[in-house]
């Protein structure tokens, strides 16, 4: 084995908002209140369940993105070599869940 190792976990994110919350805060409000995510001119938008918008307290967070800016499919978090990646889910009408529930990879090298 190298001394390097691919390391991925995914975690429900009930559990992943403590964590989102202490290493890529919110300028405003928490993980828990994200509704939706979006990409507006290279930076990360959460739009929050009570209407309001806010963005990640340190912007140069986020890395990347894949799919439309208005509704990405993938979102690339990193800080200190350690990535994550969130897959926002939209709230469906068929859901019992009472928000969006959105999926959370941890993503790093182990050295």
């Amino acid at each position: 084995m190298g001394t390097q190792q691919s390391f991925r976990t995914t975690t429900s994110w009930d559990q992943a908002i403590p964590m989102l919350d202490t290493g890529f805060p919110l300028a405003c409000g928490s993980h828990a209140d994200v509704a939706a995510y979006l990409v507006h001119f290279q930076h990360l938008a959460a739009i929050l369940t009570d209407g309001s918008v806010t963005a990640l307290r340190h912007p140069g967070q986020f890395i990347d993105m894949e799919g439309n800016p208005e509704a990405p499919e993938s979102i690339l978090l990193e800080q200190n070599g350690i990535q994550v990646e969130i897959e926002p889910r939209s709230h469906s009408a068929s859901s019992t869940t009472t928000g969006p529930q959105h999926r959370l990879q941890l993503l790093t090298m182990l050295g």
